[in-house]
């Protein structure tokens, strides 16, 4: 089957909330919510997510953002608004952060008007391999909203 949709899962998943990208990846996986959409753990892609995303007509990146609101709070948001948000936090072995693969992607004439990104609120960031229970709790409102991004329908 000829997968148009990918889900791009990213973080650390041994700093708690940082890798609640991949976590939820895994739940939608184990939850066979993945019809027709390629699920990727892309926690060490760096600037190979470019390459991952080539061919697809729509691509959600799930990861913790740092939105300065509560812990747990699910937004989404267009690709380029990556580049305005104010975050060091980064996300593989290499220390590129989505913003970066963003903004060089774009100079080198990558489109990402097919590109959402839906990010979650970290309540705890550090070392430990499991999810703080906060955002354990929003897992399936984040997996939801991840599904409806993915299928052209925009949340609150």
């Amino acid at each position: 089957m000829n997968k148009s949709k990918l889900v791009i899962g990213m973080g650390n998943t041994l700093l708690k909330d940082e890798g609640v990208g991949v976590k939820c990846v895994e739940y939608l996986r184990s939850s066979g919510l993945n019809e027709g959409i390629k699920l990727v753990d892309g926690a060490t892609l760096g600037f190979d997510l470019l390459e991952e995303m080539k061919g697809f007509e729509k691509v959600v990146i799930v990861d913790a953002v740092d939105m300065g609101k509560e812990p747990g709070h699910i937004a989404g948001f267009d690709a380029e608004q990556t580049l305005s948000l104010s975050s060091d936090k980064k996300f593989s072995l290499h220390e590129i952060g989505l913003a970066d693969v963003i903004q060089v992607g774009k100079r080198i004439g990558y489109n990402f008007s097919n590109v959402r990104i839906v990010g979650i609120q970290p309540g705890e960031v550090s070392l430990g391999d499991s999810l703080s229970e906060t955002v354990m709790k929003k897992l399936p409102a984040l997996a939801e909203r991840v599904l409806k991004e993915i299928n052209n329908q925009k949340g609150d």
